[in-house]
């Protein structure tokens, strides 16, 4: 369980900096360089720090847990519902895949968070 969750908090921070920064840069600042209005764009740019701090969150939470002993009720908790929210996540790429017909790679990103956490969880419910 702990392997598990130390995994999935490393695969996360690394998305997390991705994010943060390389998105920032290469997607975010185009579009806030259009001429949309600023309303718009502003919401865009927060909207899209929302997630770093979601990512960044769970990805300390899930380090968190890994220290954690199995019978600790947070980790039969916490590693349920962030495996939930990146199959989630994970899930609105793969529909928005299929209705632009193409590949968004977030899917690869977000999912083994989601499953590894699950997996952790599931493990912490056996002890």
């Amino acid at each position: 369980m702990k392997r598990l969750l130390i995994i999935a908090a490393l695969i996360n921070l690394a998305v997390a900096v991705i994010h943060t920064f390389i998105g920032e840069s290469e997607i975010i600042a185009p579009l806030l360089a259009t001429n949309a209005p600023d309303t718009v764009r502003w919401t865009l740019h927060s909207a899209w720090h929302m997630i770093s701090v979601v990512l960044y969150l769970s990805s300390f939470t899930l380090f968190y847990l890994s220290r954690k002993d199995k019978s600790d009720p947070r980790s039969k908790i916490l590693p349920n519902y962030i495996g939930i929210q990146y199959i989630a996540l994970a899930l609105v790429f793969v529909v928005t895949s299929f209705v632009y017909e193409i590949f968004f790679p977030q899917i690869i990103m977000l999912a083994p968070i989601g499953i590894l956490a699950l997996l952790a969880g599931k493990m912490s419910k056996k002890a």
